[in-house]
């Protein structure tokens, strides 16, 4: 039985070996079939380990930096509750990487709490001591004195940091119990889209409109409506509306509830794009462009001006 839920924050650094990077922990631990990072910009995953106080899942919270304004604004809410920040990276500017992300989630974190360096191991020693060097001098300049350095070679030397780092969690358990949040509130959620600049209405919703399609996005009830309301020029008020079914995966023990207001938010800025429309499902007929053409037949076929 589970005695104890921890989470940490694992952010990769954004080259060309971040995929990598990424599939290496999901080989070690329980996740979701489909990749949550690519959808909703965080892949919940845990690590379940035996330790001196019992069996614990460490609820690791990978994410990335990608630049975009939806990231640089909901990036910091994802290290809201974290108990270690560990960063996985290896590039000649990684401390610059680092720094970066400190200063757009610094308002989130806890300085007490500490920030591991995760990289390959270094053959030439000499290099792996100044990038230390650089390292600390970044700590040093936000005034962050818990941190340390670990290097890895194959998966079992990232199984046995995580082993190590549950340990010192559940022997340092804080006095004050830290909350774990799943997700954000709806309040947190609007604040996002509104700083953005969508327009939300008294109903929690972001209306788009994308060629003939009415999109109608609930940021209270995590859902998406489609409508077509009338025709061009047309007086008849004929209209035709249709759920959509945006689905990420559900499977597995790493599912968290609750991150349906991330996933809201990741599609409300794919229909402001337009690449809603390239989005695929498990099956054909799920696609979100073959779902909008069920929709214009149903709209067709109830069109009164037809009908006359």
């Amino acid at each position: 039985m589970v005695r104890f839920l921890t989470k940490v924050m694992l952010t990769l650094e954004p080259t060309i070996m971040k995929d990598q990077y990424h599939e290496n922990l999901r080989e070690i631990t329980a996740h979701n079939k489909g990749n949550l990072l690519q959808l909703i910009g965080v892949d919940p995953v845990v690590f379940r380990t035996n330790t001196s106080r019992g069996e614990v899942d460490l609820q690791i919270w990978v994410t990335t930096v990608t630049g975009t304004p939806l990231n640089r604004v909901i990036l910091p809410f994802y290290f809201v509750g974290a108990r270690k920040y560990i960063f996985m990276c290896g590039s000649k500017n990684a401390h610059n990487f680092v720094k970066n992300t400190l200063e757009i989630v610094q308002d989130k974190i806890n300085a007490v709490n500490e920030i591991v360096i995760l990289t390959p191991k270094f053959e030439n020693k000499k290099a792996y001591s100044q990038m230390k060097t650089k390292f600390r001098k970044v700590f040093r300049e936000k005034f962050l004195e818990n941190f340390s350095f670990h290097q890895w070679v194959n998966l079992n030397d990232i199984s046995s940091l995580l082993r190590d780092l549950v340990e010192d969690i559940v022997i340092n358990i804080q006095r004050v119990t830290t909350h774990i949040p799943i997700g954000f509130d709806l309040e947190t959620v609007e604040d996002i889209a509104k700083k953005q600049g969508f327009e939300v209405n008294e109903k929690h919703e972001v209306l788009f409109k994308l060629d003939d399609i009415l999109f109608r996005v609930n940021l209270q009830n995590n859902d998406v409506h489609a409508e077509i309301s009338k025709c061009t020029e047309c007086d008849e008020k004929c209209k035709a509306s249709k759920k959509l079914c945006i689905e990420v995966a559900n499977d597995g023990f790493a599912t968290l509830k609750g991150l349906g207001d991330l996933r809201i938010l990741s599609i409300l800025f794919a229909i402001n794009d337009g690449s809603v429309l390239k989005i695929k499902g498990t099956k054909p007929q799920e696609d979100v462009s073959e779902q909008l053409k069920i929709l214009r037949k149903t709209f067709a076929k109830n069109c009164k001006k037809k009908r006359k």
